[in-house]
């Protein structure tokens, strides 16, 4: 145990000596300039190019692969998203929980979909749930699994020794038990009676303020019932079953509480019961000892008597006995007397419950049955008597009259029509209303007396007495003047529903009728001429409109020559007048005036449109004029995204321009290039617009036939002249000509620079005479002078054999048989690298050798054109 206490504390020390260290040390610091980046790059542009499944491949390789770049989080980001365009949405909530566990301080998080949150929290909170559950199952309480059969009980053996030495302790302490068994159940009974009293003076309480609120209750229903006379079949029915609520509650409440104090009396009465079963238990035990063993029964007789009860809730008649005589010659002991007389109060005091179940059978034990059984007396016969009634059943009919109905009625307005109704039959009764109007006029019965109160059913009639109530209803806004529409209404009686009378309702609306006439001046139109309209408003209906709101709607192509004409406003594409009001025959006129724009289009129909809309009704009429036709007109423009190229000697460069047809027509377009000397191009069509030239994009000298407005993209492939000089310029020049205007072309205009490198080697050192042994230092210096950058830059230097190298800086990247060579990746536009090589003369070396140091230089351009 000591060693492996020592040793524990050894390898606790060596683990802090390592997070220290980790600690201390600084972090490598990785460049985005990298393998991983790219990778990275690469999937961010698949899936900005919509290719959800490349970007998936990349972004799950990076991690793969990089599983500690510091790209991680945009890689799991992007992951996430990716899967969730892609439709993999168990993969995103993955990957986004993941994201949201490892970076939940990440702005990107107010970036993602409320539906990917939702996925990643989902995924997150199902493991957890199942884990709960799992942990849950497995804490169940230890009682649960315990059955009850399982609980052994006690020996007889057991027991009677127990109760043995009950008896014993009891004959010690009688007296005491005694008093105390008095007390305590004299502060039991008071506690009880003061807890009765309570519980009666709270019930009164209670009782007297339900009958005061039920008083209260009863005037305020009386009070409404004579203030609504005719509603009170309703408020009858409405105040009794409010009344019976509140008395189904207050009889609940009054039997819980009643219930409650019989559980508590009932829980205080067995206590007091088991205690005295259970005393008697052990004075019948101690008796029954004692006669068997021949002790003598008066030693303590006082000492063992059973605790009685002293005030009995209620007295009990107590029932003659039966009980079995002692044996001649043998007197029957006090104790078991007093210990019958304990069991016998306990039957009396508390019968029904499990106390005087077992001194019952305790008394059985002994020989006495108690107590005896009642035999119930005879029932007596009853006579028998039938009697036969007849009742006269009542008659329901009813006499119903509508009318009379309004000759029209506006559509959108409220008309009423009275309906009167006579009980006709031989009993009161009452009777409902019923229509088969549609949803949409917002039809109602209500009361002659009340119309804005409706109502579904009469007031109880008596014998020919009648009623008057009215329909109510809207006419539909979408009714037009003139419609007629006729529905019934039914009256059926509510004490026999065979009985009913049905009523036809006709019902003529009356609506404003409108019309709008636009005329134009002409009927075709060049760009940027002008043409007037006039607007004709007129109502042929017979009923007033107003709130009307006039929106004449024109082309694109159009423009109002006034922001404000005749009153209207300019609004979007259209000029709008409100509050416009016209009576029955009324009419209205307007004019307006446009000019046609300069890229409107060929035969192009234009229309101007009136929308008529009636606020009030909330209806729209629209109305269009006659088309006017544009004359054709050629044009064309052509643009590029740059207007200087800078271009390596040799290097083909790729120009898009893009063609687009400002005609208003569809026509076709020629293409023509002027390039540099000594360069050569082509023009091929740009089918996918990614600047690059595909197997399937043929060459072409013409685009089109465009329609207006419509684009081509053209590629200009133009090859360079290796020869050409860094800084030569050039210029390039893209014509485009109409087919049916070539006076109308376009042009595009650009500048060419040629850029190559230069690297150029010098060398300073010290020269003449050297001795065998000396040494001496050299200095090679490349600078590249062009204006383009220089790849896989190599110098190599080719030393004698009397000569060896002592130290170079930096240090040469390979050496052999006297050649050393120095490799460089880049060197950009004029910069400049040194070399410092320190040689010397080997030993031996005869006076007068001459020696050479030689140095060669290559490099290559962006294109892999060596120099």
């Amino acid at each position: 145990m000591q060693y492996h206490i020592s040793f524990r504390a050894s390898f606790l020390r060596i683990l802090a000596v390592l997070l220290l260290i980790a600690v201390l040390v600084p972090a490598p610091a990785f460049s985005l300039d990298s393998q991983d980046s790219q990778i990275f790059i690469s999937g961010f542009n698949a899936y900005q190019k919509k290719d959800y499944e490349t970007a998936i491949e990349k972004m799950s390789g990076l991690l793969k692969s990089y599983p500690d770049t510091p790209l991680k989080d945009m890689a799991i980001f992007w992951l996430a998203r990716a899967n969730f365009k892609a439709g993999h949405k168990e993969e995103a909530g993955k990957y986004m929980a993941q994201f949201l566990r490892e970076y939940p301080d990440s702005p990107l998080k107010g970036t993602v979909d409320d539906e990917l949150l939702a996925l990643a929290q989902k995924y997150q909170g199902a493991p957890a749930t199942a884990g709960k559950a799992a942990k849950a199952e497995g804490k169940k309480p230890v009682a649960e699994t315990i059955p009850s059969e399982t609980i052994v009980p006690e020996t007889a053996a057991e027991k009677a020794a127990a109760e043995q030495a009950a008896a014993e302790e009891a004959a010690a302490k009688a007296g005491a038990e005694k008093a105390a068994a008095e007390k305590v159940a004299a502060e039991r009974v008071a506690a009880e009676r003061a807890a009765a009293e309570k519980a009666a003076a709270q019930r009164a309480a209670t009782e007297r303020a339900a009958a005061q609120r039920a008083t209260e209750k009863a005037a305020a229903e009386r009070a409404a019932a004579e203030k609504a006379a005719a509603e009170r079949a309703a408020a009858e029915r409405a105040a009794a079953e409010r009344a019976a609520a509140e008395r189904a509650a207050s009889e609940r409440a009054a039997a819980e509480r009643v219930a409650a104090e019989k559980a508590e009396a009932e829980r205080v009465v067995a206590e007091r019961a088991e205690a005295e079963r259970a005393a008697a238990d052990r004075a019948a035990l101690a008796a029954r000892e004692r006669e068997d063993a021949g002790q003598a029964a008066m030693e303590r007789p006082a000492e063992l008597a059973p605790v009685e009860e002293t005030i009995p809730e209620e007295p009990v008649e107590q029932p003659v006995v039966e009980v079995r005589k002692p044996a001649k010659g043998k007197k029957a002991s006090p104790m078991r007397e007093k210990a019958i007389a304990a069991y016998k109060s306990t039957v009396d005091n508390y019968p029904g419950t499990a106390a005087a179940a077992g001194a019952s059978a305790k008394l059985r034990e002994l020989g006495i049955e108690y107590p005896p059984v009642a035999r119930s007396a005879a029932a007596g016969r009853a006579k028998v008597a039938q009697v036969f009634t007849l009742e006269v059943a009542q008659h329901s009919d009813m006499e119903v009259q509508v009318g009379p109905v309004p000759e029209t009625s506006e559509v959108g307005k409220q008309f009423s029509v009275p309906i009167d109704i006579v009980n006709s039959g031989n009993g009161s009764d009452r009777y409902y209303l019923e229509s088969k109007f549609p949803a949409d006029w917002n039809f109602r019965f209500a009361s002659a007396s009340r119309p804005d109160v409706a109502i579904d059913s009469t007031p109880s009639l008596a014998v020919g007495e009648r009623f008057r109530a009215v329909g109510v209803g809207v006419v539909p806004r979408g009714n037009i003047d003139g419609q007629k529409n006729s529905y019934p209404v039914k009256v059926v009686s509510s004490l026999a529903p065979e009985v009913s009378l049905s009523k036809e309702v006709a019902v003529v609306s009356a609506a404003p009728l409108l019309r709008v006439v636009v005329k134009s001046d002409k009927a075709r139109l060049l760009p940027g001429e002008r043409t007037s309209y006039r607007i004709s408003l007129l109502n042929v209906g017979t009923a007033a409109a107003r709130g009307l709101t006039l929106k004449v709607s024109y082309p694109g192509e159009f423009e109002p020559l006034s922001s404000r004409t005749n009153g209207f406003e300019r609004a979007r594409g259209a000029l709008v007048l409100d509050d416009v009001a016209l009576k029955s025959g009324e009419s209205k006129d307007y004019n307006f005036s446009f000019q046609l724009k300069d890229d409107a289009l060929a035969d192009q129909e234009l229309f101007v449109r009136a929308d008529l809309v009636n606020n009030e009704l909330d209806k729209k009429e629209s109305f269009i004029s006659a088309a006017a036709v544009v004359d054709r007109v050629s044009g064309v423009a052509a643009r590029t995204t740059a207007d200087k190229l800078v271009a390596i000697p040799g290097q083909t460069i790729s120009i898009p321009v893009v063609v687009t047809n400002t005609g208003n027509q569809r026509e076709g377009f020629s293409l023509k290039a002027s390039v540099p000397a000594r360069a050569s191009y082509t023009f091929f069509a740009d089918l996918n617009r990614d600047g690059k030239r595909q197997a399937n994009e043929p060459i072409v000298n013409h685009v089109g036939p465009l329609s207006p407005k419509e684009e081509a993209y053209v590629v200009l492939e133009v090859k360079t002249p290796i020869s050409a000089y860094d800084g030569a310029k050039g210029p390039i020049a893209v014509r485009v000509e109409p087919e049916n205007a070539a006076s109308k072309s376009a042009a595009v205009n650009l500048q060419l620079t040629y850029s190559r490198p230069i690297v150029k080697l010098s060398m300073a050192g010290k020269g003449g005479r050297v001795k065998p042994g000396e040494v001496s230092s050299l200095e090679l210096n490349c600078v590249n002078s062009g204006s383009n950058i220089a790849k896989q830059v190599v110098l190599q230097s080719v030393l004698p054999s009397q000569l060896e190298v002592v130290a170079a800086d930096p240090a040469f990247s390979r050496a052999d048989n006297g050649t050393y060579t120095w490799h460089f990746g880049e060197l950009g536009a004029g910069e400049k690298r040194s070399i410092s090589v320190s040689y010397r003369v080997k030993p031996g070396t005869a006076v007068g050798t001459n020696m050479q140091l030689q140095n060669l230089l290559n490099y290559q351009d962006q294109l892999g054109n060596r120099y």
